[in-house]
């Protein structure tokens, strides 16, 4: 079970001329930067492996047991109670505390049903629940309103074969925290050592408040470097010179130390790797991971899949084709295409093994001139756009289920606030695209 997520939009100023005039270019290739940026930040951001790796779903009795048998205590990303929290505002003050301390270290799992001596785990005990959907609705009562921001986590009861019950609650690592207890006006930060959870002093919350500054950073600087590349057309494949439309999924895994995910499984199924606005593509193997593009010597558009856990999707047609004899922004097709292909990215990253939370951002690159235009509005009426390049805010999606529209919809409004509109017209007021324009 999983509490209700909301899309965030990363904030602050980022507009298209200073990002790139104040950065020269170089010969680095499209991810140093946030490659050397982990390195030198390797220690704030080094995983500790969680004690139970298998996803809590397949979670079974042997998981369990073992950690009895090898006497694993507690620590930074594993916690043992013998009972559920029961409703004095002590218990659940202390129940938020343990969870939060988890997702603002390092993600783990907090068993319960598991008796202990000097947080050592000493016996499977069991709890005696009547109603498991009551007891697991009033957790996720407690996650949602007593800690802010809120964390992602899950809730799962794993059935022995005796008849014992244990009931497991996992909090993901967050990397937009750090999160404080708030229930009752409590308002403290927690965090985890090898000894169990503590609370965060002076010199440790602006170290958790800079590591989410430093997430946005990492992102921004990878987004600069592929605007320089792209706007000089430095490209995995040659593309015709003219404008671009892009579309960023940057995973916040990849900003830790360096990965290198496995790609070669798409050699062989390239056909999980789509083109946008293509039907059919050519695919190969490059320093940077996986490319699939459309066309021969010079493609239209292509897919980039970074080892790291980043995808780059370049449209080098949409935004070159004359309307009426001119050049414009074709409202609606091209957000109808971009709207279709977010989800097959998402499935990019799940294959990869990616997880949430994803930064999704959309730029456009060489515009210069161009104006906003479809069949339902006079292109003449909006205003030419300014600067050289469109780069969006990133939107921060916390789950693979988020609906395409509602994470585009402000990536789209930024888009016409540069041809003088307020918002795009495509959508209607509870937020459905429905081809307005």
């Amino acid at each position: 079970m999983r509490p209700n997520r909301k899309l965030a939009l990363v904030t602050g100023r980022f507009t298209a001329e200073n990002a790139v005039k104040s950065i020269q270019p170089s010969s680095r290739s499209p991810l140093s930067s946030v490659y050397l940026a982990a390195t030198s930040g390797a220690s704030a951001l080094a995983l500790e492996a969680i004690v139970i790796p298998n996803p809590i779903e397949k979670i079974k009795e042997e998981d369990i047991q073992i950690l009895v048998t090898n006497s694993v205590p507690e620590g930074k990303t594993i916690g043992y109670e013998r009972e559920l929290p029961g409703d004095s505002e002590l218990n659940r003050r202390e129940f938020l505390a343990e969870v939060s301390s988890f997702a603002n270290t390092l993600g783990g799992d907090l068993v319960f049903g598991v008796d202990k001596a000097q947080g050592i785990p000493s016996a499977v005990v069991g709890l005696t629940i009547a109603d498991m959907d009551h007891e697991i609705r009033k957790l996720d009562g407690i996650l949602r309103t007593g800690l802010q921001p809120r964390i992602r986590y899950d809730i799962q009861p794993v059935m022995f074969r005796d008849g014992k019950l244990v009931l497991i609650v996992r909090a993901e690592r967050s990397w937009l925290g750090p999160h404080s207890v708030v229930f009752k006006s409590h308002d403290k930060f927690y965090g985890r050592t090898s000894a169990g959870k503590h609370s965060l002093d002076v010199s440790e919350l602006r170290t958790a408040f800079g590591f989410s500054q430093t997430v946005v950073s990492r992102i921004r600087s990878f987004r600069t470097d592929r605007i320089i590349a792209l706007a000089k057309n430095e490209t995995p494949v040659p593309l015709e010179p003219g404008s671009k439309l892009v579309l960023h999924c940057i995973s916040f895994e990849s900003l830790g130390a360096p990965r290198d995910l496995d790609i070669a499984q798409f050699y062989t199924q390239p056909d999980k790797v789509w083109v946008m606005n293509s039907s059919a593509w050519n695919h190969r193997i490059n320093s940077e991971g996986f490319v699939t593009f459309s066309g021969g010597a010079t493609a239209g558009s292509y897919t980039q899949v970074f080892r790291s856990g980043i995808i780059e999707v370049v449209d080098g047609t949409t935004l070159n084709l004359l309307y009426e004899g001119k050049r414009q922004i074709p409202s609606v097709s091209y957000e109808h295409r971009i709207l279709e292909f977010l989800p097959k990215c998402f499935q990019i990253l799940h294959e990869l093994g990616t997880m949430p939370p994803i930064a999704v951002a959309l730029t456009l690159v060489n515009v210069q001139g161009l104006r906003m235009g479809s069949a339902g509005l006079d292109c003449v009426t909006s205003f030419p756009i300014r600067q050289n390049h469109i780069i969006s805010p990133e939107a921060v999606v916390n789950s693979f289920d988020e609906k395409p529209a509602r994470i585009l919809k402000p990536l789209f409004d930024f888009v016409w606030n540069a041809c003088g509109y307020p918002e795009s017209r495509n959508f209607n007021a509870q937020g459905d695209w429905v081809q307005r324009s």
